[in-house]
């Protein structure tokens, strides 16, 4: 494949390659030596899946360890409570409107250039707030609560680079997104520096 205009950079910028749950994904942005945006499903799958691009990149000969992008939803208040009840109903929405923009894959469509698509959205189609929470992969909470979420998850994972943050679902409110926001960059980020790396949506 060739994408036009050609880069004039020398080297090229680097590819990001986005994956969400299948093996071949991973091992191919290791093995060819691009970085992987990922789109955790729990914990231990996505560990495993690292492990698999972590192994692919230094079989090949790569240096370093590549590069991890992983993708996560983010609320922080001062009380954890309200942070997760504030949360709940867009996410849940936001979730909802996902799997209603992506139900041609539940009713037939395929192609083979996304093999077992139609089971990740039925998944998709069962998940949650409070499961996604549960799973480590909604990070919402107080400044406490959210540091310590995050702390385990890069654990889990021997480490990440960056996170993407969706701190917008749905029709949430502006205010609601920029308050988050600032508590998370003034409490949570500082804790991390020279870790974990943020990109917010």
């Amino acid at each position: 494949m060739t994408s036009l205009p050609r880069p004039t950079q020398k080297p090229r910028p680097p590819f990001w390659v986005a994956a969400m749950s299948t093996r071949e994904s991973f091992e191919f942005a290791g093995r060819n030596g691009h970085y992987i945006m990922g789109i955790p499903m729990g914990g231990g799958t996505m560990a495993e899946l690292i492990g698999v691009y972590r192994e692919e990149w230094k079989s090949a000969g790569h240096p370093g360890n590549g590069k991890i992008m992983l993708s996560f939803s983010m609320h922080v208040a001062e009380d954890g409570d309200a942070a997760r009840d504030n949360f709940r109903p867009p996410l849940n929405a936001y979730l909802e409107r996902l799997v209603d923009a992506a139900s041609g894959w539940l009713n037939g469509a395929s192609t083979k250039d996304y093999k077992g698509y139609d089971k990740m959205i039925a998944a998709l189609q069962e998940d949650d707030f409070d499961q996604q929470f549960d799973r480590g992969i909604c990070w919402t909470g107080s400044p406490d609560e959210v540091t310590e979420m995050i702390a385990d998850y890069n654990h889990q994972l021997g480490g990440f680079d960056i996170a993407s943050l969706h701190v917008m679902p749905h029709l949430m409110p502006m205010e609601d997104a920029e308050n988050s926001m600032r508590l998370f960059s003034q409490e949570v980020m500082p804790k991390f520096r020279g870790s974990v790396k943020t990109a917010a949506e």
